[in-house]
């Protein structure tokens, strides 16, 4: 092996060795986040909806990007695949910078780019499109510098209108490595010539795109190097652990924070409600956040919006879990959302609006990783368990006639306890709010209403000690 094998064999080992790291780093402390990619984004396999990807501009790293990211389902997948793009694009500057500034210089700067896109995915808007475009960039610096010997100008402005229409701002990074080649034989007006022809290329998107001058050239994103954000994650976990039905994880996530977020605190408390204990629990843990006073609106924070539909779906009110869910689905990126997609098709299997049911499951049946759910959510198809749980939450309909105004939760509780006595998780969650308001003979009315004249007694320690005072 010679000396310089052994050099560029190192090299290539200490990309490795950081692409391992930030696999480690990113799977121990980010993966929700990762998690939450795939959920906001849902990729068809249907000629139609591929399709659709070539009228967009950076076609094939939206494509690509989208694909990927539907893996993104598995908790370990999403650290692995970006890890693997980052190593990627490591290998590829590194190939580029070494035919400008040599060996040394260049393998010191791949490091320090390595290191800047780790702290780029903790950005908390960060898509994988991102690391695809830079990657496509390079790659076609690279491949254009081995097949144009002398580069001329005319080749490289045809490479960048390529590059613009399927990669986005790789036509940025493929000037950027041009520029520096250029300059670097000392050809300084094709130096000025091609990053200047990159700039001037993105007026014309405008016009076909319809987006403005800046998001042309920087489209399909850039972001900046952040922190890992440890309040976004657990807050992701909690809302992916509920998701995932797996209650004690929730749980144990909630508790372990000295001080409860209203986000934490209302999915804790939904577990509760389901266990028949929320009465119990709130006495003890001191935990305010029920979500019944809670309100959505388009300036309400995404946390919020996100996770009223599980809550309206577990007290039964199907019309605000759609509108929740709905709102969900308006303010993800590129308005795609796989699990509000999921809870629609549930809402609507469970008011027996089978013809709307049906069109989500036609949906969800051409996804790779969702096909399976939607088969046996198919409305003439439905699986015994799910079928069973349809029947289970069809029975604690809202099934008032009145036409709500608002999201007032004690108005839809009441509906929801006139249509169902039996709704015990409504009655628990109508009594506390009562209580965590101060509203004592409130409390005292509405359990005698809904308790004493109905012969279904809830004697709990927090009930007996609120109506002896």
């Amino acid at each position: 092996m010679t000396r310089k094998n052994g050099k560029q064999i190192l090299h290539y080992a200490v990309f490795g060795v950081l692409a391992l790291v930030s696999l480690m780093i990113f799977h121990i402390c980010y993966k929700y986040h990762f998690f939450i990619q795939e959920q906001n984004c849902v990729f068809i396999f249907s000629r139609q909806s591929v399709a659709e990807y070539f009228g967009q501009n950076a076609w094939l790293v939206r494509l690509t990007g989208d694909f990927l990211t539907q893996f993104f389902y598995y908790l370990y997948a999403g650290p692995a695949i970006t890890s693997a793009i980052i190593l990627a694009v490591a290998v590829e500057c590194h190939r580029c910078l070494k035919k400008i500034i040599g060996d040394t210089a260049s393998f010191a700067a791949t490091v320090m780019a390595e290191v800047f896109l780790f702290f780029v995915v903790f950005n908390n808007g960060f898509k994988i499109d991102f690391l695809l475009t830079v990657i496509v960039g390079a790659l076609a610096a690279d491949i254009y510098s081995s097949i144009f010997k002398k580069r001329r100008c005319w080749t490289a402005v045809a490479v960048i209108a390529i590059l613009y229409y399927l990669a986005g701002f790789a036509q940025i990074v493929f000037a950027g490595f041009c520029a520096l080649m250029m300059l670097r034989e000392r050809r300084l007006t094709d130096f000025l010539i091609v990053p200047a022809v990159a700039l001037v290329i993105p007026v014309f998107g405008h016009r076909i795109f319809q987006t403005t001058y800046g998001r042309n050239v920087l489209y399909p994103g850039v972001y900046a190097p952040a922190l890992p954000d440890s309040h976004a994650e657990l807050s992701y976990a909690i809302a992916t652990e509920y998701y995932f039905r797996h209650f004690g994880k929730v749980e144990q996530l909630a508790l372990r924070q000295d001080t409860m977020t209203a986000q934490s605190g209302i999915y804790y408390n939904m577990v509760q409600a389901q266990k028949g204990v929320l009465p119990d629990k709130i006495q003890e843990q001191k935990i305010p956040e029920l979500g019944t006073l809670v309100h959505i609106d388009q300036n309400s924070p995404t946390e919020a919006v996100n996770l009223m539909n599980d809550f309206y779906f577990l007290i039964g009110d199907m019309a605000m879990a759609e509108r929740a869910a709905i709102m969900a689905s308006v303010f993800s990126p590129d308005n795609r959302n796989v699990k509000m997609l999921k809870r629609l098709c549930e809402i609507n299997l469970v008011t027996g609006d089978t013809a709307v049911a049906l069109k989500y499951v036609r949906i969800l049946e051409k996804t790779l990783l969702y096909k399976d759910w939607a088969q046996k959510h198919n409305p003439y198809l439905l699986d015994a368990d799910v079928a069973k749980e349809i029947a289970e939450k069809r029975k604690f309909l809202n099934r008032s006639k009145n036409i709500r105004l608002n999201d007032d939760c004690r108005e839809i509780l009441i509906e929801l306890l006139e249509s169902n006595p039996d709704n015990i998780i409504a009655l628990d969650y109508l009594l506390c709010t009562d209580l965590i308001l101060g509203q004592r003979q409130t409390f005292k009315a509405d359990y005698y209403k809904y308790c004493v004249q109905k012969g279904r007694q809830r004697l709990t320690k927090l009930y007996i000690e609120a109506l002896a005072k």
